[in-house]
């Protein structure tokens, strides 16, 4: 049996636990609302009930009261008969006397008697009535009619002569209007119950249904993100001080969140898959070339008088595998973020030095270092242009555009650099921080300008053959502009006027203490 039970119980929490929230709160709600009208309808009814019974016990003891000691001793000389209950009273009083002699009468309305019946009143105790004669006790009797109670208080009958207790009296009242007029309250109270529960209860729903709109809204939301929709937001409808407005908002920015983290992941993810395609594609023709050499070798196709060649060829393809492993691992350490040597550089001397560098490697070029804006080259004085890099890595940028340069366009070919600083970055508006600007110009045949964009992407190559023979591994401009990102600078690729090709670099200039306190021809 315990076992049932228990069993039942867990049914019970299950099914409940099963149920949606807002089924949860509508059921919950109605039941505070069937407990609350129930206690308040049975609170009403037993006062009522209470009230009326009390006014019955009044009227009794207030006929008591009114027929008084003179009135039970006349009792004791003119006796009630039997026959007495006959006889016509005006009233729905009945009155019962017991004499000590065993003789007993009945005073009762025939319509009384018909309509409520005669009370089962007894044997009364005159003892008992004597001890409450101060103070009458009143009590509830059946009748001989079903569900006819009546209302009795009893009296002691006292000898008019010698004063002695010769009898009991019992006063009786009907309860049966009283009870009548309960039930009826009982049931239009009960009646009107059911009516504000079943209103209650569809009031109940209606509101926890609308106050979950909205919670529904981010329930379907979720499921559209769940089914890969990653752009779907919560509507905003709640004003930012409700509970469920700063879940709307807090959830919206997650959720941009998110996304954004996945989209940046993707992209992450599909560069990673380019570059190592690309990694791979660029390492297969060298290693291919290493090779076929060593197993031409080892069959003993080489003559002895080609040893020298093949040995050369494996070299420099295996120098060339290098250079290409080397850039791999100078992008990735920058793509992890590795920290550089941050130090006041002077980018007019760096400019300088890589100029030298190139009238050694290519004698045969007009190079030149020229200030910003003269595009003629006139011999004039480049001033210092200082920023805050790493020295390395900013000799490195100017080195392989330099080299690019030497590679792809035709022999003796001039190149410039020209240096400067302007007061504020280009295009802007409004004066504000100034820039170091760095422009790498060639007039060979220059790049097209659907190629103008994409040549700073890693293993881009505008010419793939010739950039192979001349041994390009298409990561050159990669790790320039991975360089000039890491120093918050910005580089592109414009046309040099009269032809050829110019990279544009900008830096943030290094601003100093005495230069902020310098003031501007325009101030003076």
């Amino acid at each position: 049996m315990k076992r049932g039970r228990w069993h039942l119980l867990t049914a019970c929490k299950r099914a409940w636990r099963t149920q949606p929230l807002r089924t949860r709160l509508a059921l919950l709600t109605t039941g505070l609302l069937t407990v609350g009208l129930f206690a308040s309808s049975l609170s009403v009814t037993s006062l009522l009930e209470n009230h009326l019974v009390g006014q019955v016990d009044a009227q009794l003891r207030n006929t008591a009261q009114a027929i008084g000691t003179q009135g039970l001793t006349a009792l004791s000389s003119s006796r009630i008969n039997s026959s007495d209950a006959s006889s016509s009273m005006p009233s729905t009083y009945y009155v019962e006397a017991q004499y000590l002699d065993g003789k007993t009468g009945q005073m009762v309305s025939s319509d009384t008697a018909n309509k409520y019946g005669v009370p089962a009143i007894g044997i009364l105790s005159v003892d008992d009535a004597v001890a409450q004669a101060s103070d009458p006790r009143l009590f509830t009797v059946e009748s001989n009619q079903l569900n006819h109670p009546w209302r009795v208080i009893i009296l002691p009958i006292d000898d008019r002569t010698s004063g002695e207790h010769v009898g009991v009296v019992a006063i009786a009242l009907p309860l049966s209007d009283v009870m009548e007029t309960v039930e009826q309250t009982r049931l239009a109270v009960a009646l009107t119950d059911v009516s504000l529960i079943l209103l209650g209860a569809m009031a109940a729903t209606y509101l926890v249904r609308r106050s979950f709109r909205t919670l529904r809204q981010i329930e379907g939301v979720a499921g559209q993100i769940a089914s890969g929709d990653l752009s779907a937001r919560v509507p905003v409808t709640e004003p930012p001080t409700t509970e469920v407005g700063s879940l709307q908002r807090a959830l919206n920015t997650m959720l941009q969140q998110n996304e954004q983290a996945f989209d940046v992941q993707v992209v992450a993810q599909e560069r990673m898959t380019r570059f190592v395609s690309d990694a791979s594609h660029e390492l297969r023709t060298p290693l291919s070339a290493i090779r076929g050499y060593g197993e031409l070798y080892r069959m003993g196709g080489v003559p002895p008088e080609r040893t020298a060649e093949v040995m050369g060829r494996i070299e420099s393809e295996a120098s060339r595998m290098g250079r290409l492993v080397d850039d791999l691992l100078q992008l990735a350490r920058m793509d992890e973020g590795r920290e550089m040597s941050m130090a006041p550089v002077d980018l007019t001397q760096i400019a300088a030095g890589a100029l030298t560098d190139m009238m050694v490697l290519a004698p045969d070029r007009d190079c030149a270092l020229i200030p910003l804006g003269d595009a003629a080259g006139a011999d004039n004085e480049v001033e210092p242009a200082m920023v805050l890099g790493d020295r390395d890595r900013l000799s490195q940028v100017l080195t392989n555009l330099l080299g690019n340069v030497t590679r792809h366009t035709p022999e003796g070919t001039p190149v410039e650099i020209a240096v400067g600083t302007v007061p504020h970055p280009a295009g802007a508006g409004a004066p504000g921080a100034p820039s170091v600007v760095v422009e790498v110009r060639d007039h060979g045949p220059g790049v097209a300008p659907a190629d103008a964009k994409k040549v700073f992407q890693r293993f881009y190559r505008a010419d793939t053959s010739r950039n192979r023979k001349t041994g390009g591994s298409g990561l050159g401009l990669s790790i320039v502009a991975a360089i000039i990102a890491r120093h918050r600078g910005t580089v592109r690729m414009d046309q040099t006027p009269g032809g050829g090709a110019t990279v544009h670099i900008e830096l943030p200039a290094l601003v100093t203490p005495v230069d902020k306190a310098t003031p501007t021809p325009d101030a003076q």
